[in-house]
């Protein structure tokens, strides 16, 4: 919406999936970070340049431009692709940084109206994920319901930041659920990590679930 003030962006749940990877083609990002290839799966193909992106390196390139009052452009070096504002919302849907963005638009007379919390359709499941022994670093992050577990997790993985010198299989996965009786507040169901099956068939929800990654086996000496 145009006016005055700026355009108003809304990101709603209805956002738009146009520019999405499926996860299962496992593309990697085309992104350079510190002179090195990225080695994060691709989310996104850009319109106009058809680059590969992962959130991270579009998301980094998005909020240094704002800071710097720039328009956003695509986060291949050389590439000179403005990115529009419905790339823009697809990728922020994805990511932590709604707070951020909002408040660095502000700053340029562009209205963002977010969300309280991305809620996921019938086909998707919303995931509140974070380390072991470090909850306030939690993250949320909607993935569809048929996604195999192995693509979940990674996917996960990488929204944490876990160090990519541990590999998949050394890490391990729980899904917290409250619990009523004497032994604590909480229960943990492990997630094996390298399940070929569905969330769906695996049943972890309908709506939201809590995943806890233990990269460093934590939970399981506790046990």
């Amino acid at each position: 919406m145009a006016g005055n003030n700026g355009s108003q962006i809304a990101f709603g749940a209805a956002t738009s999936t146009l520019f999405k990877i499926d996860i299962k083609e496992k593309l990697k990002c085309e992104a350079r970070k510190k002179g090195h290839a990225c080695e994060n799966i691709a989310r996104m193909v850009l319109t106009h340049c058809r680059h590969r992106l992962c959130y991270d390196c579009l998301l980094d390139k998005v909020i240094f431009a704002l800071e710097k009052k720039f328009p956003p452009r695509c986060a291949i070096s050389r590439c000179a692709n403005t990115l529009s504002w419905s790339e823009i919302q697809a990728m922020a849907c994805h990511t932590n940084q709604f707070a951020r963005i909002h408040e660095l638009a502000q700053k340029q007379s562009i209205a963002f109206v977010i969300p309280c919390e991305k809620r996921p359709n019938e086909m998707e499941i919303l995931i509140e994920c974070f380390l072991y022994s470090n909850e306030t670093n939690l993250k949320t992050i909607v993935l569809p319901k048929l996604i195999v577990i192995t693509d979940a997790i990674t996917a996960i993985v990488q929204l944490l930041r876990v160090s990519n010198t541990k590999s998949l299989s050394s890490i391990h996965a729980y899904l917290r659920k409250n619990c009523n009786d004497k032994r604590g507040k909480y229960k943990y169901e492990k997630v094996p990590t390298d399940a070929k099956s569905t969330i769906k068939e695996a049943g972890w929800g309908d709506n939201k679930v809590t995943l806890v990654i233990d990269e460093d086996r934590q939970i399981a000496r506790l046990r």
